[in-house]
């Protein structure tokens, strides 16, 4: 006989939906500096709102929550260690920010450190991470280089950006409170392919290939999530719609002749057109009078992008 499927108590499951309530469900509008290692084309794609956002179940949610608890305790400790904890931009008075290629990336810091034992006098960019045991084993034997790329890049990105040459990052293992920290040293080469990447992601206009490891692709993550699934319509999916280097992250309309708002991106509008590098086909036909572009999908069916009555 098969083993009855196991249900949710409903306690449970009423914690969890509370924490899905509250989850973010809109496009972020710039790079974020905390994933700049990822995959080309999944920056790519994420930041030309090429797909929804991922949603979340309740319990991932609480990993996140977990996450934001650790940090603060870390801030606490560190500050009963005699370390100064800056978590507050005084010229702002919110978390310290970084933006990056014309405003169209931006990134916060967990704060800046002076009185690190190690380095009383020098200031450090602070990053606090939490992990569960397997994570927290691969950083003990390899380093945050080695085991976790996308946390050195995203401190070098700070150090970058804030003028700084070292960071240090602070991690505890949530399965039995034990604590790692290293200091990392600014690499410019390493901050300047980083920054290099982020401008490509924003001025092309073509999808980059995908990097994604094999494995991952395998397991269904990365680029996988979306593979051959139609884009979203707005405007940044929009043949028209053009990201600049001048001015705090602006989007133009060349169709309109204008400059777009964030709500005008979402919106998109009547003679929206995909960029062609989105559709999972190949374009056959193109009529520019008419506005209308041709594509023979994967399947091998013919679809119209911008058909209009005549």
């Amino acid at each position: 006989m098969a083993p009855l499927p196991q249900t949710t108590p409903p306690t449970i499951a009423r914690i969890f939906a509370s924490l899905e309530t509250k989850q973010r469900r809109d496009l972020h509008p710039r790079l974020s500096a905390s994933q700049l290692d990822d995959c080309e084309r999944k920056l790519w794609d994420a930041f030309r709102w090429c797909f929804p956002p991922e949603v979340f179940d309740g319990r991932k949610l609480s990993i996140f929550e977990t996450g934001e608890v650790w940090e603060a305790r870390l801030i606490e400790r560190l500050r009963a260690a005699r370390v100064e904890v800056r978590e507050i931009d005084p010229e702002t008075g919110e978390q310290w920010r970084v933006t990056f290629v014309s405003g169209h990336g931006s990134g916060r810091t967990d704060g800046k450190l002076l009185n690190v034992p190690e380095a009383p006098k020098t200031e450090h960019v602070f990053e606090a991470k939490s992990h569960n045991d397997k994570s927290f084993k691969g950083l003990l034997k390899d380093g945050v280089r080695k085991s976790k790329p996308a946390h050195y890049a995203q401190m070098q990105v700070y150090m970058h950006l804030q003028g700084l040459t070292r960071a240090l990052y602070l991690a505890v293992n949530k399965n039995d409170d034990s604590l790692f920290a290293a200091r990392i040293e600014y690499d410019p080469a390493e901050a300047l392919r980083l920054m290099s990447k982020a401008e490509r992601i924003v001025t092309s206009d073509r999808r980059p290939p995908c990097s994604c490891p094999s494995y991952f692709l395998k397991a269904g993550y990365g680029c996988a999530v979306n593979e051959g699934q139609m884009p979203s319509r707005n405007c940044r999916t929009c043949i028209h719609a053009t990201a600049h280097l001048d001015g705090d992250a602006r989007w133009s309309c060349a169709r309109h002749g204008r400059d777009l708002c964030l709500d005008e991106q979402r919106a998109g509008c009547p003679q929206h057109l995909f960029n062609p590098d989105m559709i999972p086909g190949e374009q056959i036909d193109c009529d520019e009078a008419a506005e209308r572009v041709t594509y023979r999908l994967a399947d091998g069916s013919v679809w119209v992008d911008g058909a209009r009555a005549a």
